[in-house]
């Protein structure tokens, strides 16, 4: 992962955590120290939490930054780590990062994440500074092999999917993930199986999937039931703790 100094610029800012307490998105609870995280200015003098180095973080991200593949489309820039990971893949060949901010764009700018990959990884990266749910590629640009998006505040926020699907109509990727993906399926899963296990689970999370209209990324393959399924258990606080 990048080594994160302090700073700011405009309404954002990087600092460094304490020590506390975090449950990860699929593992169990952990103790955590000296993370950096990626804050904006709210109302008042509250600050907002937008991105961190937190295991549930690094966790709820994990599928993209393990299967992005061919030309990726990143929606939401965040502290850039995500995008420095995924640029490492050799499954990938370019990496086209859509942030609507220029202050994040800045920051990012500033802490030199791309400077701290290797040559070959750094130059995949094109950084767009657009709105996510309205940019298209342009007409030059290859097609989108891969789309991950990550744009919100909130995990599972109503509004996800909905945005997504928009900006999926205009990418047109061949395959597409977003973040908390597997707690906005298993929300719909669970009308049709209340209890997210048995036979039928896999089905229904199936059917979830399909009525997205999205070319969802399902992995682990054969094992992406069960995987949801905790994911949910843990969101709850009824995983077992292991």
């Amino acid at each position: 992962m990048p080594q994160y100094p302090e700073g700011a610029v405009g309404q954002w800012q990087l600092r460094r955590g304490g020590v506390g307490l975090d449950r990860g998105y699929h593992s169990g609870p952990c103790v955590v120290e000296n993370s950096a995280i990626l804050l904006r200015k709210g109302a008042g003098d509250h600050w907002e939490t937008w991105m961190s180095l937190s295991p549930f973080e690094i966790e709820s991200q994990e599928l993209a930054c393990r299967h992005a593949h061919g030309h990726t489309v990143v929606m939401g820039l965040g502290m850039g780590w995500a995008t420095a990971n995924i640029a490492l893949l050799p499954t990938v060949h370019k990496v086209t990062v859509v942030e609507r901010d220029a202050q994040v764009l800045e920051l990012f700018d500033r802490c030199r994440v791309l400077a701290g990959l290797p040559p070959s990884a750094a130059q995949k990266v094109e950084l767009v500074e657009a709105d996510a749910l309205e940019w298209r590629p342009a007409p030059e640009m290859p097609p989108v092999d891969f789309l991950y998006a990550d744009i919100w505040l909130g995990i599972a926020e109503p509004r996800m999917l909905p945005d997504v699907q928009r900006m999926q109509s205009h990418v047109q990727a061949r395959e597409v993930y977003f973040w908390g993906q597997e707690l906005v399926l298993g929300a719909h899963a669970r009308r049709q199986v209340p209890t997210g296990e048995g036979p039928s689970w896999p089905l229904a999370l199936e059917a979830a999937a399909h009525a997205t209209g999205l070319p969802l990324l399902q992995q682990p393959a054969g094992r992406y039931a069960d995987f949801v399924a905790r994911v949910l258990r843990l969101r709850e606080g009824t995983a077992p703790l292991r």
